[in-house]
């Protein structure tokens, strides 16, 4: 193998290391994303639970306000009974009046209590959701510790592949460097061995020419197919 095509493989290698670093920073920047997400649906889940919790207690002080509107009413028509000099058919009007205000605050009072159960079955239940948010928080600041320290470890060795490769282009002639990454911008790996007389880039046959040309080690040698450029171990 000639200098400059171990000088081409060393580079490969590193634009390989550097393509894996970027992928792997990537795939924790998106996980770390998805925790943030995962914690403000929780926090969105709980804030709906409260507002329920809310909106129930605004229901439920109402319909009592109502039931005491309504006793009120009743016991004034029963005080004008009571007290009042009326006829005959204003008693019967007002008897059918507390007759009716009777039935309907009955209805009220249950629905009053079913406002009240499910008031406390909410209030229960927001504990609860409150309780596993703040055990999701410190299973998410966790993990999110964690990714942030292994986003910084990749940035790291980001960098210092990247430093490391500067330092390899810097020995290239500037063609070479140019046709190498010309291909590196069409294939992961641009420099490739040959094996059983077929480019092991992209797997079709080479003609003889070619193989003893790589062989030779004088010049640098492309397929003639893919336009890799050929080495032979």
């Amino acid at each position: 193998m000639s200098e400059e095509i171990g000088k081409l493989l060393e580079l490969q290698e590193k634009d390989r290391e550097r393509y894996d670093l970027l992928t792997r920073l990537e795939q924790l920047k998106e996980e770390h994303l998805r925790i943030e997400q995962k914690l403000a649906e929780e926090q969105s889940a709980v804030e709906e639970r409260c507002q329920q919790v809310k909106q129930l207690s605004h229901d439920s002080r109402g319909k009592n306000l109502e039931v005491d509107d309504v006793d009120t009413q009743i016991r004034n028509y029963q005080k004008r009974l009571d007290e009042g000099i009326i006829s005959f058919k204003e008693m019967e009007a007002l008897q059918a009046k507390i007759a009716n205000q009777r039935n309907r605050i009955d209805e009220m009072e249950d629905n009053a209590i079913e406002l009240m159960d499910m008031m406390e079955i909410a209030e229960a239940k927001l504990v609860e959701v409150e309780r596993d948010l703040d055990e999701q928080k410190r299973c998410f600041a966790s993990r999110s510790a964690r990714i942030s320290s292994q986003i910084l470890e990749a940035k790291e060795k980001l960098e210092s592949r990247e430093q490391e490769r500067a330092a390899i282009k810097d020995r290239f002639p500037a063609h070479l460097l140019s046709h190498y990454e010309g291909l590196h911008s069409q294939f992961d790996d641009p420099v490739v061995a040959i094996v059983n007389g077929l480019c092991s880039g992209c797997k079709l046959k080479l003609n003889s020419t070619t193989i003893e040309r790589a062989r030779t080690e004088t010049e640098i040698v492309t397929c003639q197919n893919c336009s890799r450029i050929l080495y032979i171990t």
